[in-house]
């Protein structure tokens, strides 16, 4: 469901650029701070729109890559846990276990 609604807002993005670009097709000055050129409002609206995209999609990535390496060492952490935990209860069972064969040895001795 959740790529669903990232369909339909990439569509209506689209759509909403397309609609901007044939409102604002009349050139306008852009400084840069040192030098000014001259470019369709469009396009510096569709260069506006791609480098967010670009930073929204590096900033997901990075979040993403974050979450799973968290996992991991959670992950890791609990299995080495329980893993520590099952040995010292094997230890403990050893310990506290008694072997039959000792048993019958003493017996007919």
């Amino acid at each position: 469901m959740k790529k669903q609604w990232s369909m339909i807002g990439a569509i209506v993005l689209i759509i909403f650029v397309a609609w901007l670009s044939v409102l604002n097709v009349d050139s306008v000055p852009l400084n840069f701070g040192f030098a000014v050129v001259e470019w369709p409002l469009i396009l510096i609206i569709f260069v506006s729109v791609l480098v967010g995209a670009l930073i929204a999609t590096l900033f997901s990535t990075v979040r993403e890559y974050r979450n799973k390496r968290n996992h991991k060492e959670t992950s890791s952490k609990k299995y080495r846990s329980e893993k520590a935990n099952n040995d010292v209860t094997n230890d403990e069972t050893d310990l506290y276990s008694v072997d039959s064969t000792d048993n019958d040895s003493d017996l007919t001795n």
